[in-house]
């Protein structure tokens, strides 16, 4: 991965981080071996595992070429029997470092997670 990005279409855009969320499906005989291999990759991290075949993993790459290229590779991994991209963000690198802050009354026991739209 390179230390800065470059885009190609436009070589004067600003830096930009890409953060992208993968569902991987693993031979449950292969759940070890391929989460030691994405945890020993330092833009790939494991966010959900249900224990038996399923990993959500998130990308964090400054190339946005690099996104298609880690889900090929993921993909090429032995027992790995899909890679889905579920959602993909494009920030620019000045505000990746911004603090998100979380209203507590937009929380709810029974919906502990905000879904846009929900009324």
């Amino acid at each position: 991965m390179s230390e800065q990005s470059t885009n190609f279409r436009n070589p004067t855009a600003a830096p930009s981080l890409h953060i992208v969320s993968l569902i991987v499906h693993v031979r449950p005989q292969k759940l070890a071996v391929v989460s030691r291999w994405i945890d020993d990759r330092a833009e790939l991290q494991i966010h959900l595992g249900n224990g038996e075949s399923k990993l959500v993993v998130v990308l964090e790459t400054r190339d946005h070429f690099q996104v298609n290229e880690t889900i090929e590779t993921i993909k090429d991994q032995p027992g790995v029997l899909n890679v889905v991209m579920v959602y993909h963000e494009e920030l620019a690198l000045a505000d990746a470092d911004d603090v998100l802050v979380e209203i507590p009354e937009a929380r709810s026991p029974e919906q502990p997670i905000k879904i846009v739209g929900d009324r």
